[in-house]
């Protein structure tokens, strides 16, 4: 069997697909799993070898000049595939494995763009996590084939071999917390307080032993956040090291934002800070986190220029230290 699987992006989407598709490679083992991702995201793949990556390159995706030449560039490296299962359910991603003319395209049931009108097998729609979302598509693919049993989540990183991080840690006897108080340009509006993440720094220092997480975004908070609140952060790390690091702790603390899910699929606990994010698609797996949330009428929504952000400055630091276990 040749299948074809699509999540062009982003870097937390493609993270909660990752169930799925190993739920897949179990069932189906002796098949040949393709992955197409947007050349930004294509080392999301490394530790799961079975996936051969197909790449789409992005800028050529963005131009409108280039975008249909470049889907039928990877249309034609998959004219060979039985079935494509298309995770993300927008139209250059639906286009794909029409332009390759094949034959089975099964879609999650969430679609953009008339995307699902190019599906031959698209999935009633459901509000739901976009774990249960993926796992849903696995579960309705297994079916068709006789195959029970790929709905159900697993920490697909939790054993994968990664990159050694180096010493990270020094309190041996405590607990270990990672937070992380940034997010991505664009999500900038998930962003809880930074003086909250100060004072919850301060007041579970004594109990936990706590690293910063600093991307490259959260860059200058490296040169005074950790003196400030006695809480070294992580070295500068590869991806995949910092994945690493994470798997070593009991506890990860942060917003709606890629590390939270690559905590998720590491399997650490994870307690999720949100505030627009919807708390039912953007939510976490049965048994592995919390969502913390105000609640307040205006969220969840998508107003990314909101000012006030009263959602998230509402969710106090007591709420969130409160929420955490005495013990790891």
């Amino acid at each position: 069997m040749d299948l074809v699987l699509l999540r062009l992006s982003a870097l937390g989407d493609i993270l909660r697909v990752l169930p799925a598709w190993a739920n897949l490679r179990e069932a189906f083992p002796e098949a040949r799993f393709r992955a197409v991702v947007e050349d930004r995201h294509a080392f999301l793949l490394e530790p799961l070898p079975w996936l051969e990556p197909v790449v789409v390159r992005r800028k050529r995706l963005s131009n409108p000049l280039t975008a249909l030449p470049e889907l039928q560039r990877v249309a034609g490296l998959l004219r060979d595939a039985e079935a494509s299962l298309d995770f993300h359910g927008i139209l250059k991603a639906a286009l794909i494995p029409r332009l390759a003319a094949i034959p089975e395209r099964w879609g999650d049931g969430v679609t953009k763009e008339f995307a699902g009108s190019l599906q031959t097998h698209p999935l009633p729609f459901r509000h739901q996590t976009r774990y249960d979302q993926a796992l849903g598509l696995a579960e309705a693919f297994g079916s068709s084939r006789g195959i029970q049993g790929l709905g159900r989540f697993r920490p697909v990183l939790k054993a994968v071999a990664l990159p050694e991080p180096g010493p990270i840690w020094l309190q041996a006897a405590r607990p270990r917390a990672v937070l992380v108080p940034g997010a991505s340009r664009r999500g900038a509006i998930k962003r809880w307080p930074l003086r909250h993440w100060i004072t919850l720094a301060r007041m579970l220092k004594d109990r936990w032993d706590l690293r910063w997480s600093l991307g490259p975004e959260e860059e200058d908070l490296r040169g005074w956040l950790p003196e400030l609140t006695g809480v070294p952060a992580l070295p500068r790390l590869s991806f995949w090291q910092l994945a690493a690091a994470l798997r070593q702790a009991d506890q990860v603390v942060a917003p709606d934002t890629g590390l939270l899910h690559l905590a998720v699929v590491l399997g650490v606990p994870a307690l999720g800070l949100y505030g627009s994010s919807d708390p039912v698609v953007a939510g976490l797996p049965p048994g592995v986190g919390q969502v913390l949330r105000t609640g307040i009428s205006c969220s969840p929504c998508r107003e990314r220029a909101c000012q006030r952000r009263q959602c998230l400055e509402d969710l106090s630091p007591e709420v969130v230290g409160a929420a955490l276990p005495e013990r790891g």
